[in-house]
């Protein structure tokens, strides 16, 4: 395998070889895609629920991928990350958190990007409305205790 400059990679016991490696331009950005391959498939008793490729199992693996997915994790691993990750899930968003509390308002009902934006929209204007609403109240009732 060494002559053939063939690698093994190990995952959960089962040996896999590189097989190919491929330049891809999908999107932006260009990236290295390897395929590995495990051959050693034939007679496995669990084949069946691992795989139902005839020539065995494949990965794909990207380098660059893994490496910017150890960054993130690494970042959010800091300190004040960790802070804001908790905050974050304490509250919710502002307006979003009010709508769907308030209004019980927990799903949309449009499918296509437009209608739903559309929907948004008039859930948006529905929850300004409510405010102003509220707003215009609590200001008569203030006039009305001052005039009393």
């Amino acid at each position: 395998m060494r002559s053939k400059h063939i690698e093994e990679q190990h995952g959960r016991g089962h040996a896999f070889t590189l097989e190919q490696t491929k330049e891809s331009v999908k999107g932006r950005y260009p990236r290295t895609i390897q395929f590995y391959r495990n051959e050693h498939c034939e007679g496995c008793p669990l084949r069946s629920e691992c795989t139902r490729s005839k020539n065995g199992r494949t990965l794909q693996i990207t380098e660059r991928l893994i490496e910017l997915q150890n960054e993130a994790k690494e970042n959010l691993m800091t300190e004040t990350r960790q802070e804001l990750l908790k905050q974050r899930s304490i509250q919710a968003e502002g307006i979003f958190g009010q709508i769907k509390q308030d209004q019980e308002y927990d799903r949309l009902w449009r499918r296509k990007e437009t209608m739903v934006k559309l929907e948004l929209l008039l859930v948006s204007i529905g929850h300004d409305l409510r405010k102003y609403h509220t707003h215009k109240m609590q200001k008569q009732k203030t006039n009305q205790k001052n005039h009393s």
